[in-house]
């Protein structure tokens, strides 16, 4: 006798659950209702204020490693998300071995996100810096680390900010023109540290300037000084309805 209220409160919840998403979607300008744009993913809004549709799921890959506690908040734009992998790929070719680490993006429907002030509308990431242990071998580690402009670990581990990844990654980015790098956010240190460092490499210089430009530390939250954040610009044909 039970059986039914119970099936008919399930059904309540079931769409009450729902119901947010539907909500969303009737916001969108009516084109985005429809094909093509109702087969794609949407970044909705601005990184600050923002949701997303259809997003894409990060995954771990042999170059490229989830970060514990982030894996219900790795979903992006394609364009984010593959954009990751290829450059993962791009540093673990040109340093044997390396493995990026990748923390939060956006959560599935995006929207805010507890600790961030933005990853609201799946074009922004958090991505562990490459690191260097006492030994001076190359690690990935299994949580984000914070360094000062010296290169040190701030908690005395004798684990070291390993310069030339770090570069290659940075290097890695400004070279992907198909996602639209617009930000990658780190404290002034640590940005001072990899053009110092880059200054240095005649090979490296070709990339100096811009680099330059697309590093910096924000301004109204944390300095970034155990990751980068990087950020894609909007998709094309979305500026309707993308900001930021």
């Amino acid at each position: 006798m039970r059986l039914v209220p119970l099936l008919a409160l399930g059904a309540i919840l079931l769409v009450s659950w729902r119901a947010p998403a539907a909500a969303k979607e009737k916001k969108l300008p009516e084109k985005f209702n429809k094909s093509p744009y109702s087969l794609m993913s949407l970044s909705v809004g601005t990184p600050n204020s923002g949701w997303q549709l259809r997003a894409k799921k990060l995954k771990s890959s042999p170059h490229l490693r989830v970060k514990k506690g982030s894996g219900a908040f790795v979903y992006g734009h394609p364009a984010l998300v593959l954009m990751l992998h290829r450059t993962s790929r791009d540093v673990g070719r040109m340093a044997r071995g390396a493995k990026m680490l990748v923390g939060d993006l956006s959560a599935k429907s995006g929207g805010p996100l507890s600790g961030h002030r933005s990853h609201q509308s799946g074009r922004d990431a958090d991505v562990g810096f490459y690191v260097r242990d006492p030994k001076g071998r190359a690690v990935t580690l299994d949580r984000f680390r914070q360094f000062g402009g010296d290169g040190k670990a701030k908690d005395g581990s004798g684990y070291m900010f390993d310069d030339h990844r770090n570069w290659l990654l940075v290097q890695s980015w400004i070279q992907d023109r198909r996602a639209g790098i617009s930000h990658i956010f780190v404290a002034k240190p640590l940005r001072k540290r990899l053009l110092d460092y880059a200054r240095k490499n005649k090979n490296y210089k070709l990339h100096l300037n811009a680099a330059a430009v697309l590093l910096k530390q924000p301004r109204s939250s944390s300095a970034h000084d155990d990751h980068f954040h990087v950020r894609i610009a909007c998709p094309k044909r979305q500026a309707e309805i993308c900001r930021g």
